[in-house]
């Protein structure tokens, strides 16, 4: 017998307003998507596609897929302007074989946006208020 795959693609929601989606209204979307730009073939190939994991604050969201099918929603996410009903794009940051290294990316990602933000700011003060509030924001 053969393992099946799945792949997961983690999203960035790039958008100006501040949203409020469910999961089954994004996955309803890509599925929508995939049938307007594949047809029938692309609709019955994702019809396992799930969204596993979505984080408002940050705008992440990991959505599983079977292993082929997976490129599917990946070329067609540069197109999509709408998320739910607010325009939004899409940015992939990484596709991966297991949601646990999804998720390692995160770590990954935001660290590195840390880094690149308390690189931006030009005194201690400001350094040490901008760490505050991510230790505070920890802690909740």
């Amino acid at each position: 017998m053969v393992r099946f795959k799945n792949r997961y693609i983690l999203l960035q929601i790039k958008s100006d307003k501040k949203f409020k989606i469910s999961t089954s209204e994004l996955a309803g979307d890509f599925r929508r998507s995939i049938q307007k730009y594949y047809g029938d073939f692309g609709a019955a190939s994702v019809q396992n596609l799930a969204v596993k994991y979505f984080n408002e604050k940050h705008k992440l969201v990991i959505v599983r897929l079977s292993h082929g099918p997976h490129k599917f929603l990946s070329s067609i996410l540069p197109l999509s302007t709408k998320a739910g009903k607010e325009l939004a794009k899409f940015q992939i940051l990484y596709i991966g074989a297991t949601i646990r290294q999804c998720k390692k990316y995160i770590v990954k990602h935001q660290n590195e946006f840390i880094r690149q933000t308390i690189g931006a700011f030009k005194d201690d003060s400001e350094r040490k208020e901008f760490l505050d509030n991510i230790y505070k924001s920890l802690d909740q």
